[in-house]
């Protein structure tokens, strides 16, 4: 492992890189949001509902010309250099703490005005949902690519559990102070407003609601993370049991969100019903891709520390990006077709509906053929390596007819055949990609061996 002087440099690399896509994503998600509320609202009410973007814009931009003009100012030496990645590494923590307070403030005033009539692109927490998954890849790859443990201070430590409930603890301590200053904002509210007792009753719920499901959702990451972080630090093997695991956990989470499409698709209710059912369960995919590109990292980073190859390191590179893409070109466009809702349910609405449900599928599309090529990448790099037999190539035409019966679907039957068909197509992938493990895992043995 590094010195913590390189660790340090490294982690301020990292910390730069995601200060700078933090605001491209706010910026365009920013605009779009701001669009949507000028174009469709009357009242500047709303505006409060851009405050996040606008700070991690503002913030981050300040951040970065701090930085670059420090860069320019002094000379570019060793101690120079570790003092601005030092700088970075103060300033995105900085960010995230001034984004999070603002968003505490606010969320009481938010829940109290509501959404404009749906014409306003999602909820008030978007922002943070996008920026928790395409920036929070980025950090666990870079992690991952500079050989870094988020818990590396702690990592030889013989408490290291202990240690791990410790950050737990810190953390709640945090989220309680994010609840205090939510409390703070909505008493000034209840001051200034004349609140209806059962409108103010409901309005705590979901503030005490949301705060624990946050501390639930990120103490339950962070202890799995650490779990896996430091059996990938210990481990001796090619591959270390976090990568089986990661792997295992997404395919598990993909079997629940299936199995709950395929019931809903069974039981007796109506297509709206059965939509919700999905719907609701679909909170799981976040979790899905997460797992899934965890794994990737793991993979590839353990496999290239003892057979570096370009193919591989293409091929897990292509599924991350394809991923992370799709999951940002979702959010924009659920932005952009928020934009025509108006035109939609005045005008011709076939229209613009057809429209937009084929530009949609188009990306998904995309997307899956990115995949494709990703895995088949894979393959090709590990029969090259003579690490998997010849055999394997026939996956790579499976995967081809896959993804052709499943284009062809989407013009053929309704939304929740499709999606069954993918996760199932998914798991099938998923479950080969097992036996690549397995197979990496005993050629890795016979290597140990000699």
């Amino acid at each position: 492992m590094f010195y913590d002087e390189r660790i340090e440099k490294a982690k301020g690399r990292i910390s730069r890189n995601a200060i700078i896509l933090s605001v491209i994503i706010s910026v365009v998600l920013g605009a779009i949001r701001l669009t949507n509320i000028l174009k469709n609202t009357d009242q500047s009410k709303y505006l409060c509902l851009v405050i996040l973007e606008a700070v991690i814009i503002f913030v981050g931009s300040v951040c970065l010309l701090i930085g670059f003009t420090r860069s320019k100012i002094y000379p570019k030496d060793e101690r120079t250099i570790f003092e601005e990645c030092c700088f970075y590494n103060k300033a995105s923590s900085i960010l995230i703490k001034i984004v999070t307070v603002v968003f505490a403030f606010f969320l009481p005033i938010v829940l109290h005005i509501g959404l404009p009539n749906n014409y306003t692109d999602g909820e008030f927490d978007r922002i943070l949902l996008v920026l928790s998954f395409v920036v929070g890849i980025y950090v666990i790859y870079g992690f991952r690519r500079n050989d870094i443990y988020f818990n590396y201070s702690i990592m030889e430590n013989e408490h290291y559990c202990k240690s791990v409930f410790k950050n737990i603890g810190k953390l709640a301590i945090y989220i309680s102070c994010l609840f205090a200053v939510s409390t703070l904002s909505f008493t000034l509210l209840v001051a200034i407003k004349e609140l209806d007792q059962v409108i103010l009753i409901q309005h705590i719920f979901q503030i005490v609601g949301l705060y624990m499901i946050v501390l639930l959702k990120f103490s339950l990451l962070y202890l799995l993370y650490s779990f896996l972080e430091k059996m990938s630090y210990n481990s001796t093997r090619w591959l270390s049991r976090s990568t089986a695991i990661s792997l295992g956990i997404t395919v598990f989470l993909y079997a629940v969100y299936t199995f709950t499409a395929m019931l809903a698709d069974s039981l007796a209710i109506s297509q709206a019903q059965a939509m919700q059912t999905v719907s609701a369960a679909s909170s799981l995919a976040f979790y899905i891709d997460f797992a899934l590109l965890i794994f990737l990292t793991y993979f590839s980073y353990e496999y290239l520390k003892v057979k570096y190859n370009k193919l591989l390191s293409a091929g897990c590179l292509t599924i991350l990006l394809s991923e992370t893409s799709a999951f940002f070109i979702g959010q924009v466009w659920s932005g952009i077709t928020s934009l025509f809702l108006r035109e939609m349910i005045e005008y011709d609405a076939y229209t613009i509906t057809y429209f937009l449900s084929t530009a949609k599928t188009i990306v998904q599309d995309l997307s899956s053929i990115a995949n494709m090529i990703g895995v088949s990448l894979i393959i090709i790099a590990l029969i090259k390596d003579k690490t998997i037999r010849k055999s394997n190539l026939a996956a790579i035409i499976s995967l081809a007819v896959l993804g052709g019966i499943e284009m062809l679907l989407r013009t053929q039957t309704g939304y929740l055949e499709v999606n069954i068909y993918h996760s199932l197509a998914e798991i099938a992938v998923l479950i080969y990609l097992c036996v690549l493990v397995v197979c990496i895992e005993r050629s890795g043995a016979r290597l140990l061996e000699q």
